[in-house]
Formats: C-alpha cells, sequence, structure tokens
C-alpha cells in the first residue's frame, strides 16, 4: 500500500480535488470523487483501470476494499476529509478517470435504445444512466444542457453505472436531429407507451426539467405517454425515463429478443 499523506489544508493536491465538487473542475482535471461504501466497492472490482487512488481518514476503514497494492492511498485527518467528502459518507472516496467523451453521430448509433439525457439536475442524469444500464442501454448521449455526468450528485446517483455504459457529448436539444433513427418522445398527450411496439433502433428522448421539448422537435417525433392518475400533473423525468425502458426492455422479452 502506498500512503500518501495530507496533513495541510494549503497542500496543493487538496485543493486541486476541492475543485472536484464543481462541473468546471472536472472539466479542468478530468477527475472525478466517487463516495458511497458500495459504489467504491463496485469500481475497484470491476473497473480498476478508472481508479487513480483513494482517500481516507483511517486506513482500517480500507481492509474490506479490494485495493491493489498499486493504487495509492491519500491519508487525511477527519476534518480535511470532511471537506472531500460531500455526501458525508464517512467512508473511504475513490479518485476515478473523468476524461472528456466523444461526440455522438448517427452513424456510429448501436442496436436498440440510444438515451438522449438533457438533464440539468446532476441527481436526475445520473439516476438515468443508472436506468438506463440497468435496462439494457449501450449508449447514453448527454446533451449540451446536462449537468456533468461526473459532478458528484450525478455519480451519488449513477454509482459504477457510470462505467457501464459508453457516454457520448450530444448536441443542444434544440439542434437535436436523428433522419436515420426513430425519434421517441415522452410527452402526456402521447400514445399510451404499454401499447407501443418498439423498433429494433430508435432514439428516446425526456425533455428538460420545467421547458420540456421543443415543438420543432415534437413535431419530427413520436409521442409515448405513461398513463398516470388526472390529478398528478407530472412524473419526475428520470423516473419517466426508468419506466419507459422498463417498457421497452419487457418489450424485448415478448418478442424474444432477450
Amino acid at each position: 500500500m502506498r500512503v500518501k499523506e495530507i496533513t495541510s489544508e494549503h497542500n496543493p493536491f487538496l485543493k486541486k480535488l476541492l475543485k472536484l465538487k464543481t462541473s468546471r473542475g472536472i472539466r479542468k482535471f478530468e477527475i472525478a470523487l466517487l463516495s458511497g461504501e458500495k459504489n467504491v466497492r463496485e469500481v475497484l472490482k470491476e473497473f480498476r483501470s478508472k481508479c487513480l487512488g483513494v482517500i481516507t481518514f483511517s486506513l482500517e476503514l480500507l481492509k474490506s476494499l479490494p485495493l491493489e497494492s498499486d493504487l495509492p492511498v491519500y491519508l487525511t485527518s477527519r476534518k480535511l476529509f470532511q471537506q472531500l467528502d460531500f455526501h458525508n459518507t464517512k467512508n473511504p472516496i475513490l479518485i476515478i478517470k473523468a476524461q472528456a467523451f466523444d461526440q455522438w453521430t448517427e452513424q456510429s448509433a448501436d442496436k436498440g435504445c440510444i438515451l438522449f439525457l438533457p438533464f440539468q439536475d446532476p441527481a436526475n442524469l445520473g439516476a438515468a444512466i443508472r436506468s438506463g444500464a440497468a435496462f439494457g442501454v449501450n449508449t447514453v448521449v448527454v446533451l449540451e444542457e446536462a449537468a456533468h455526468p461526473f459532478h458528484p450528485k450525478s455519480l451519488r446517483a449513477s454509482g459504477s453505472s457510470i462505467f457501464r455504459v459508453r457516454l457520448k457529448k450530444g448536441p443542444s436539444i434544440s439542434d437535436l436531429d436523428t433522419p436515420r433513427l426513430p425519434l421517441l418522445v415522452l410527452d402526456p398527450q402521447g400514445k399510451n407507451i404499454s401499447h407501443y411496439e418498439f423498433p429494433d433502433s430508435f432514439a428516446l428522448l425526456a425533455g428538460l426539467e420545467g421547458p420540456g421539448i421543443p415543438e420543432a422537435l415534437m413535431r419530427k417525433a413520436k409521442s409515448l405517454a405513461i398513463p398516470i392518475r388526472q390529478e398528478v400533473d407530472s412524473l419526475n423525468a428520470a423516473l419517466a425515463i426508468g419506466i419507459a425502458l422498463y417498457q421497452w426492455r419487457i418489450s424485448q422479452e415478448k418478442r424474444g429478443v432477450l
């Protein structure tokens, strides 16, 4: 175990880590902080190449983790650790790679569902990525308006699922165009999603929190609705994505695709 102590709040590496609380810092340094005991354990076990180091205030807490001897361990005081423990987990924090992802093009589209996400709330974004991974989406396209998928709140929701999908960078939602792929959007006035037969390949899009989907895009798309009680205005955007992907999964099973 290679232990490196951080003993001062003026430590340059600590200052760098503290900047990872924002999307700007993550983009600048191309690293992020992953917290949560289960999340850290899963990524250490399954995605070792994405790990750059572990931060802890007690070496005792590392005993249950599948650490390899060459992974740096950064030992801090409890007080300094609290500054990095954005979610107050009191468990070791993993430093992971957060390198920029490639631009999505329709020519590189996978078979199945391409999930387009414009969510500005990082928790919604992370939850939708997790649902995508759970239901078999291979490619998630993060639109220009969206939060950074490696933002601490997004990672808190997505966990190890951030590495179970292929992330791509997309255009603004207002510039989105998929001429070769059927575009499905979630809209309360659309066709009941439980009666819809999904094509072999398609793009799925939920609207921005609040503004929804641009009218010009709606005219190009097939609208699908998740039936809910009339007195309830709408569903949380990330929850709606999860339900839609579940319906797609069920349709695949009925067709014997899975």
